[in-house]
């Protein structure tokens, strides 16, 4: 198990780090750019991949309810993880698991990692001179003292991205570079694939992965609120 403390000396001195402070919190994901995003405002959590297989079927979350797809499977990466720790850890179970699901959903479709680069390039040729939406949903669960002894919260949030129209020969060798190959929507925009995307409307950390922001003012209106006392862990 990773160090108690994941709270960094340079963090901020506000409620949200002060609670978090010597409690074991964990990132359900192995995501470097999740890592890398939470420690660039000085949280590094232990990081435990979830096990899920994130196959929701995507028909349940048509049209207006599209939103809900991220949420669901960020919902049930939390909850794997957090279950496996507390049966196998029972000593030092989580204080707080985080778990993330990134999408782009254009049009009707939801666009996760392309299974290849053929896919990859349809995606990408897709989205050429178009715009769509990047939708992350995060998970946070947390243990309470009544019954059934956690809390699961979620948030998502959107970006709006505008592509612009990418010739042939920039999209074949993007597609060749593979960085998009395990990125939601084919597409790195803090890498090579900045020179697709002409505009962003929203939270960039969002595109990359995570949502800061709006992660932390969860946080913050829970502490506030009291809801975050993560209660019985010290």
């Amino acid at each position: 198990m990773a160090d108690m403390n994941c709270v960094e000396a340079d963090a901020l001195d506000t409620p949200v780090f002060t609670r978090l402070k010597n409690k074991r919190i964990v990132l359900a994901s192995g995501s470097p750019r999740r890592v890398e995003l939470l420690a660039s405002v000085g949280l590094r959590p232990e990081v435990v991949p979830s096990r899920f297989e994130e196959d929701l079927p995507k028909s349940e979350f048509a049209g207006e309810g599209v939103h809900e797809y991220p949420v669901q499977t960020a919902s049930h990466k939390a909850m794997e993880v957090y279950e496996r720790l507390v049966r196998e850890q029972p000593d030092t179970p989580p204080d707080l698991v985080i778990a993330a699901d990134t999408i782009v959903v254009y049009g009707e479709e939801i666009m996760e990692k392309p299974s290849n680069k053929i896919d990859n390039l349809r995606m990408l040729a897709d989205l050429s001179g178009h715009s769509c939406t990047a939708m992350t949903g995060v998970a946070i669960v947390h243990p309470i003292l009544q019954s059934p002894g956690f809390k699961v919260r979620t948030l998502v949030e959107q970006t709006r991205l505008y592509f612009s129209d990418i010739p042939a020969s920039v999209l074949q060798a993007y597609v060749d570079s593979e960085e998009g190959l395990d990125r939601a929507g084919g597409f790195a925009i803090q890498g090579k694939g900045a020179l697709l995307v002409r505009g962003v409307e929203g939270d960039y950390s969002n595109v990359v992965g995570f949502p800061v922001f709006s992660f932390f003012a969860l946080l913050h209106e829970l502490v506030e609120n009291g809801e975050l006392d993560l209660e019985g862990t010290d």
